[in-house]
């Protein structure tokens, strides 16, 4: 148990590490060395494996930018002192907006290889879609998405930082106001930017519950992680403002969304099996055969069967070398579940994970770490102006 906190010493910016930044560059450096390989050697593959890890790594920080604006939307407390780390997250979004103009050079050297319909055979009859989906188009909306994303993540971050320099009192109202009219902007971008990138993969398959799927599927892995870093900073800088029932509840959110993930999965599965439409069930057919069942079998173990009945107890929740366990767990599902979804597009029979996709998913980890640990160094590891942050610091919730 705490003792109540009556007094919050800024515990300043992140300690960053020499080891741990040249990791995070090592990783880089490993993982370009063995991207640019495959792109020799398979570029399909090789591309195929950047667009998955850049939209997974993009996740983890539009989960930050959904952790903040739900919170700050409903006013809570608890949420104040993790905010700041969900705030380092969002901040990679210029540099996954870098990391997308790279792939649009991949997706056009890669020719219709990966998205079919930037080739004459695509087979897509949909007047609609046949309108949607070219490349001129498909990279000038997701464009103007990430620069969408940006404004809105920068504004939520200046509303907490400004704080921090005595600049600002109170400007709860004001931020959850603009963070309402921001999860209105936020809805339809992160849908179309994850039929362009993900969906149109198979473009001639109908769903309408995609997008919710892969937002319950972000913003579960992007809690994962945030639990996972959190547990290390209350073990270390955070240990006398962070709570165990923040990390209680952040993993209980982690809960709900795998409950809503697998909700959202089997009614997606259910409808389409029940209706039997050749354009619906082919996507289906084609991830079950081929060895590509082994996959879905993983991912599900992972994603839903470890965190759901890992999860259930609340003492479950407040054990971290077990958190830490799930979490891990359900990052990898999370890959898992993208490489499903995207690899047997063009591949009938399974593709092993090998270096090329080893490697891929490593140079993103760094280019990940390295820059949230570094925005994390220049500013402090909690929002310390924010005038109800002892309120947070006190939260106790079945502790």
């Amino acid at each position: 148990m705490h003792a109540t906190v009556t007094h919050i010493d800024n515990p300043g910016p992140l300690s960053l590490t020499k080891s741990l930044s040249n990791l995070f560059m090592g990783l880089i450096a490993v993982g370009a060395l063995a991207f640019l390989g495959g792109v020799v050697a398979e570029p399909t593959r090789a591309w195929q494996n950047y667009i998955l890890n850049l939209y997974m790594f993009t996740g983890f920080a539009l989960g930050g930018f959904a952790f903040i604006t739900i919170n700050r939307a409903a006013a809570s407390q608890w949420s104040i002192i993790p905010r700041r780390l969900a705030e380092a997250f969002m901040s990679f979004l210029p540099v996954a907006f870098v990391l997308f103009l790279v792939a649009l050079v991949g997706i056009k050297m890669s020719g219709d290889t990966i998205y079919s319909w930037l080739g004459s055979g695509s087979g897509v009859h949909s007047p609609t879609k046949v309108a949607w989906l070219s490349y001129n188009m498909m990279a000038g909306r997701n464009i103007l998405f990430f620069l969408i994303w940006i404004f809105l993540a920068r504004k939520l971050i200046n509303y907490s930082v400004v704080q921090d320099n005595g600049q600002a009192s109170d400007n709860r109202t004001a931020a959850a106001r603009f963070s309402i009219a921001a999860l209105l902007l936020f809805a339809p971008t992160y849908a179309f930017f994850t039929y362009d990138l993900i969906m149109s993969q198979e473009p001639k398959w109908f769903s309408t519950m995609f997008t919710v799927y892969t937002f319950a599927g972000i913003f579960q892995s992007a809690m994962a992680l945030m639990v996972i870093v959190f547990i290390k900073l209350k073990n270390n800088q955070l240990k006398n403002v962070a709570t165990q029932s923040h990390v209680k509840d952040m993993s209980g959110l982690l809960f709900a969304f795998t409950i809503f993930m697998c909700y959202v999965a089997f009614s997606q599965f259910m409808l389409i099996w029940y209706a039997n439409l050749p354009e619906e069930t082919f996507y289906y057919l084609k991830r079950s055969e081929g060895g590509w069942l082994m996959i879905a079998v993983f991912t599900w173990t992972l994603k839903f069967i470890l965190p759901f009945f890992g999860l259930l107890g609340q003492g479950q929740k407040k054990n971290h070398k077990w958190l830490m366990i799930v979490c891990w767990g359900v990052l990898a599902g999370q890959f898992l579940d993208l490489y499903w979804m995207t690899v047997p597009s063009h591949n009938a029979a399974l593709v092993p994970i090998s270096w090329i996709e080893l490697g891929t998913l490593a140079m993103f980890t760094g280019l990940f770490g390295l820059f949230v640990s570094r925005w994390m160094s220049k500013h402090s590891l909690i929002p310390v102006g924010d005038p109800y942050v002892l309120l947070s610091a006190n939260w106790r919730f079945w502790e």
